[in-house]
């Protein structure tokens, strides 16, 4: 059986940075992506570092790394023709103990439609949605 290494990255399509960035600018560094960088990708999906004097359509959120690439990134890309999809993107917490907190921090971002799940013994979640309507959920698991 092949081993599953997890995730290296997640790339984001958003109909407009605008408005979103200010909402991601203050969730990513509370799940540990504290660092943001700005590029563009063009239209055959190319990356690279945007010079001085250009407009960025992607930014990306990473982890404090000492290497070039850091190890786990989300990225955010322009894309106009973009429209939310019901995929929902989970974000893994510490404890079924921070959900309250997750609820009051969403609230005060800007969070849309947040609803926390029922409680189970050892897990728990908050559904919502940034301001431009992806679906995302924050997930905690006492193990």
């Amino acid at each position: 059986m092949p081993q599953f290494f997890g995730f290296d990255h997640v790339d984001t399509r958003v109909r407009s940075l605008t408005t979103v960035e200010a909402f991601y600018d203050k969730l990513m560094p509370e799940i540990g992506l504290p660092e943001k960088d700005y590029h563009i990708v063009d239209a055959a999906g190319n990356w690279r570092r945007v010079q001085p004097g250009e407009h960025y359509n992607t930014v990306e959120y990473h982890e404090k790394s000492e290497n070039r690439q850091p190890a786990h990134f989300m990225g955010f890309i322009e894309d106009p023709a973009m429209h939310p999809v019901s995929t929902r993107i989970a974000f893994r917490i510490g404890s079924v103990g921070d959900l309250d907190r997750w609820v009051t921090l969403l609230g005060r971002i800007g969070a849309r439609n947040i609803e926390p799940s029922s409680s189970y013994e050892d897990w728990a979640a908050v559904f919502f949605e940034d301001p431009a309507g992806t679906k995302l959920e924050i997930v905690a698991r006492d193990e």
